[in-house]
This record gives C-alpha cells, sequence and structure tokens, in this order.
C-alpha cells in the first residue's frame, strides 16, 4: 500500500511539472520570441484558398512548442549546459569560440574560404561600376565598402574544428576586380586589423561604436572630409550591451558587455528613429555640409550616427534593393554603400534601382532563339517613368548584357542566373515600349535574341 501511494505521488508530481509550460501559457501568458527569432504562427483548420489543412495537428505542435510557458528560460538553461560542459552549441547560427567569444554560423562559408565564383564576383563588380557611373553622372561621388565578419578580423578565438580557408573568399577576390572596374572602394579589413584594441564585440556579430567609428573616418575621407571621430575620447556611462549571438543562445541570459560612446555627444537630429537605429529610413539633419544618401545592413547601426553629424542631411536605408534615384529625395552629393562580408552575394541577387545606361550598339551575330522578359512598373516617385525589364539567357558568366529598347541599346545590370544561364535586369523608359532584342556573349563572341514579353 505503501509502495503504491508513493508511486501515485510520483505520478502527480510528473504530471504536475509536464503541465507547468502549457498551465503557464494561459495564467502568463505565451513566450516571446528572442533576438530575431521568428515563431510559428497560429494553427488554422482552413488553408488561405479555403481547403481543410491536414497538418493542423503538426501547425499546433510547432505553435505550443514556440511559446510554452519558460521556454526561453528552458532554453537559456539548456545552451548554459551544453557549453560549460560539452563546449557546443545549441543554436546553429551560434559559434562558440575560446575566452567567451561567439560568432555567427552565417560566416563560415566564408571562413572557410567557400563563395562565389570569379564570374560571378566579376559580375558584381560589374554591377557596382554601373551603379557608381550612374551617381557620379550626376555630380555626386560614390563610394563603397565591406563590414568584415568578426572571424575575418579575429581569427584567433574561432574553434579547432572550423578549418579556415585558404585565401579564396569574396573579400578577398573582389578587391582587384573593383580595382579593375574603377570602383571607388574602400577596404576596411587592414586599419581594422591593425588596431591593438579590440573593436567588435565579443558577444555579438558587429563592431563596437569605436569600430564604427574607424570605419566612418575612413569613408568620409575617401569623400575628401577631414574628421578623427576614432581619435575622439569616448565614454562610459554605465551603458550596457547584450550582444545579439548571446541573445540567440541564452535568451534570457544576463550578460552584457560595456558601451562607449564618444564625447562630446552626436549633434545630429533624426525625423524618426523609432528601432535605435535598426528603421528602414533614417532621415538626420546637422551642422555639417552637403546631402547624404547611405545604403547601409546591421553594421550601419553604429556607423550612420557619426556619418550623419559631417552631412547637412543625410538619408540611410536598410533596403536590400539600392534605390539609388533616391538620391532625389534630399539632392545628394555623396553616395555610401556598405554592405557587410557575409552579404556579398547580395550584390547579384538583389537588383539595383536606377535607369540602366545607354551604349553604343553592340557589333553581333543574329542568334536563333528568344529571350523572354518579364517586367515590373516602377511604384516609387524616382521610378515613375521607368519600366523594369529582367529575363535569364545562355551567356557567358560575368560578362555583359544588352537590351535594344525603341532604338537604344542599354547594358544590364547581371544577376546570379539558374542553370548556368545568366540572370540580367534593367530600367527602361516606361513609354519606350517592350525591349526588341537582347545582346549577350556566347563563349566569348557577342551574339544577339530576340525579346518576347512574358506578359
Amino acid at each position: 500500500m505503501k509502495n503504491s501511494l508513493s508511486d501515485k505521488i510520483y505520478i502527480v508530481l510528473c504530471l504536475s511539472v509536464l503541465l507547468i509550460p502549457f498551465a503557464g501559457m494561459l495564467v502568463f501568458g505565451e513566450a516571446q520570441p528572442a533576438a530575431n527569432e521568428v515563431l510559428a504562427q497560429p494553427p488554422s483548420l482552413r488553408n488561405a484558398d479555403g481547403s481543410l489543412n491536414t497538418g493542423v495537428l503538426t501547425d499546433t505542435q510547432d505553435y505550443i512548442a514556440d511559446r510554452f510557458f519558460l521556454r526561453q528560460e528552458c532554453a537559456s538553461a539548456w545552451a548554459g549546459l551544453n557549453a560549460k560542459l560539452l563546449r557546443t552549441s545549441v543554436e546553429d547560427d551560434v559559434i562558440l569560440g575560446s575566452d567567451g567569444w561567439l560568432y555567427y554560423g552565417e560566416t563560415l562559408n566564408d571562413y572557410m574560404g567557400l563563395g562565389m565564383t570569379d564570374a560571378q564576383l566579376t559580375a558584381a563588380a560589374r554591377n557596382l561600376a554601373l551603379m557608381q557611373e550612374y551617381v557620379q553622372g550626376r555630380g555626386a561621388r560614390f563610394v563603397f565598402t565591406i563590414a568584415p565578419n568578426k572571424n575575418s578580423i579575429y581569427p584567433e578565438h574561432m574553434p579547432g574544428w572550423v578549418p579556415a580557408g585558404s585565401s579564396t573568399s569574396n573579400r578577398e577576390r573582389l578587391p582587384a576586380l573593383l580595382e579593375a572596374a574603377g570602383v571607388n572602394y574602400v577596404d576596411l579589413y587592414e586599419p581594422l586589423g591593425a588596431q591593438p584594441d579590440i573593436l567588435y564585440y565579443h558577444t555579438d556579430s558587429h563592431w563596437t561604436s569605436r569600430g564604427a567609428a574607424l570605419a566612418a573616418d575612413k569613408l568620409l575621407c575617401t569623400l575628401g572630409l577631414e574628421s578623427d571621430w576614432f581619435g575622439a575620447a569616448f565614454a562610459h556611462y554605465g551603458l550596457r550591451h547584450t550582444g545579439d549571438l548571446y541573445a540567440m543562445l541564452c535568451p534570457t541570459g544576463t550578460e552584457t558587455e560595456q558601451v562607449f560612446t564618444p564625447c562630446p555627444a552626436f549633434e545630429h537630429t533624426t525625423d524618426a528613429d523609432p528601432n535605435g537605429g535598426d528603421a528602414i529610413n533614417i532621415r538626420t539633419h546637422s551642422g555639417g555640409e552637403g546631402a547624404l544618401l547611405c545604403f547601409r545592413d546591421s553594421f550601419g547601426r553604429s556607423l550612420y550616427p557619426y556619418l550623419a553629424d559631417s552631412f547637412a542631411e543625410a538619408l540611410f536605408s536598410r533596403q536590400s534593393a539600392y534605390d539609388l534615384t533616391r538620391m532625389d529625395e534630399i539632392s545628394a552629393d555623396a553616395v555610401i554603400i556598405e554592405l557587410v562580408e557575409r552579404n556579398i552575394e547580395n550584390l547579384i541577387t538583389e537588383a539595383p534601382v536606377f535607369p540602366a545606361p545607354e551604349r553604343a550598339a553592340p557589333e553581333a551575330r543574329e542568334a536563333s532563339g528568344s529571350v523572354t522578359l518579364s517586367y515590373e512598373p516602377g511604384n516609387a516617385s524616382g521610378t515613375a517613368a521607368l519600366r523594369r525589364w529582367y529575363g535569364e539567357l545562355e551567356a557567358d558568366a560575368g560578362a555583359p548584357v544588352y537590351l535594344l529598347c525603341a532604338g537604344h541599346w542599354y547594358e544590364c545590370c547581371l544577376l546570379g542566373g539558374d542553370n548556368g544561364s545568366s540572370g540580367f535586369s534593367a530600367w527602361l523608359p516606361s513609354d519606350a515600349g517592350t525591349p526588341e532584342r537582347a545582346a549577350a556573349y556566347l563563349d566569348g563572341e557577342a551574339a544577339t535574341f530576340s525579346c518576347i514579353s512574358a506578359e
């Protein structure tokens, strides 16, 4: 009888513990996402088209698994246990380095030298050259820079199980191609790596405010502007920073790092910045001179304040498709593109927005076959008079592609094609009709193809 009673008590205790996560959802609410986590959507008996959702039980399971009570606390405890005892990360996107350093998993390919082909990098350089041509044609200055992955500057804390690649990474091969294409490129690797101080957070994938200051100085110097943000005094006002990688690994962890900010403080004002530097668009005003259009990513969160203080007006955009027609919004006389190393491939996957440049008619033979073109109309003020034409064709990868429209030849931006084909994109006058022919290179020889609209 005694054993039977203890068994019952044990069963009741086990069931009570198992019910805590689900009962907690009803009493205390659902667990919130951590860092950049995307949670499963609420289950539905019907699909969007009205049909019966046969996977509703699986969707329900995923929904509860993402939101049960104390989920983040359990995840943090489990991550800490694995890190301390097994030296392993329970989060695929977080790499455990030595001495408390964390690295971003999406940088592994760059670190191991696995990247784009030479033809793809050539296409990326050509696209940047076309963007620079448009900007300079409007009398403005153009600068492109790469924000280094943390393990490119500080590889010494990477775990031994990750093999370091040879010197064939994207960021090591691209500069020579940019130089050959005449692109105004600012190299941040050498100045960041030469500093004795650590300029990246240990538990974050980004540079510190001092690292951003050094990057800003190099960019402003290239634009002909004087600045010495890096040499200025920095102070710690009790501010603490929770690293993005640490937050992914331990959602409820309390570990932070010191934040140092330049003093005196920045002088610019912002029209709107509701997300603390993460807004898609940030417009600033200061006592500087000129106007800046800057396309940036998450590294620009700590970079943009330095640049904002140096221009009378600036527009900072997190658009992945660089819309250069936005120069008109602020009459920009300078354009900066900052792109993190791990996303260099975006240069051939995201079509930039600007009128395609006219070119002389290529000397080419007529080829059999045709090219199917799709289009999308301009929907912003700067692109209202433009229409984007895009497609794919069999051609030499990285070689230029042209479209003939209303008697004029235009050069296209190059995009990553599938199955050996070359993708292309061009913004052409919307009143010029459908392009008649496309020109590309096959085995080094120029050839033209007839065009067919997909619409």
